[in-house]
């Protein structure tokens, strides 16, 4: 097992124990148009329209719950169409590893050209002291680089990417017919609004911070219907995203609590 993976299942769970920083959406419908399914602390989301199916992200590597999850919602992962992938951690591009059996089997894949710096293994995905920690999941090549600002059509659905760097530098937004926005790990949601991304998981932050306020100005928020993130659920307050994205959630003291709603630990169980 890599660091990089180690750090996802193994230390992370630790530390944000009863800190309230995780909260996904359990696997279920979550509106007309959008399922997910739910592995440990972040979410794969389905999106149907007509006969087209699209994914975002892949969740984690050899992950238990992804196909009870699939079957509970009706979704056959082997017909998705299309996967966008908002960044290459292992959390979110680990089901589409070719070390292990890949369910999205038929589905193009769409990363960011920026992004694909972390599968080549061009980039650190973090750098502590001397030490440069490697991205840890290879895809398959043949995956579709995107562009910031282009426009892909899957059938029915039309999907931009937008960049949205500091988690990553590479870190995509989707937004999907111009009301549904996917923001992956640029923003921490709980019932007071968005913040910026814990700051333990960015490789910059002040950068996070400086790029969720050019997406809002790129955006028509009245357009937005409901606004999904990855590991903090979804809302349909889009303004309500942006309201605190000048602040990092400083959850370090011992009381400190993100959402107090939230699990006290979502690696407890399968997450399905």
């Amino acid at each position: 097992m890599s660091i990089m993976d180690y750090f996802a299942v193994h230390i992370v769970p630790k530390m944000y124990r009863g800190k309230g920083a995780l909260h996904p959406s359990e696997t279920g419908k979550l509106t007309d148009m959008v399922s997910c399914v739910r592995e440990y602390d972040v979410n794969i989301f389905f999106i149907h329209k007509g006969d087209t199916l699209i994914a975002i992200d892949a969740g984690y590597k050899n992950h238990p719950g992804l196909l009870p999850g699939c079957r509970k919602i009706g979704v056959d992962p082997g017909k998705v169409q299309a996967l966008f992938l908002t960044h290459a951690d292992p959390d979110h591009a680990g089901g589409l590893d070719v070390r292990q059996t890949n369910h999205f089997e038929n589905a193009k894949i769409y990363v960011g050209e920026t992004e694909e710096n972390y599968l080549t293994n061009t980039y650190h995905r973090k750098q502590i002291g001397p030490i440069g920690l490697k991205n840890s999941v290879a895809i398959k090549p043949g995956y579709h680089l995107l562009k910031d600002g282009e426009t892909a059509r899957i059938g029915d659905i039309r999907v931009q990417a937008l960049l949205v760097p500091g988690h990553t530098l590479g870190h995509l937004c989707y937004l999907i017919d111009d009301t549904m926005l996917f923001t992956g790990d640029a923003i921490a949601l709980n019932k007071d609004g968005g913040w910026c991304f814990f700051s333990l998981f960015n490789y910059d932050s002040e950068l996070n911070i400086r790029s969720l306020h050019v997406l809002q100005e790129r955006l028509t928020l009245s357009d937005i219907r409901y606004v999904f993130t990855s590991h903090n659920g979804y809302t349909g307050d889009a303004p309500s995203v942006f309201r605190h994205i000048d602040t990092i959630p400083d959850i370090r003291s011992k009381d400190a609590v993100f959402d107090e709603t939230a699990p006290y630990d979502c690696f407890a169980d399968k997450g399905e």
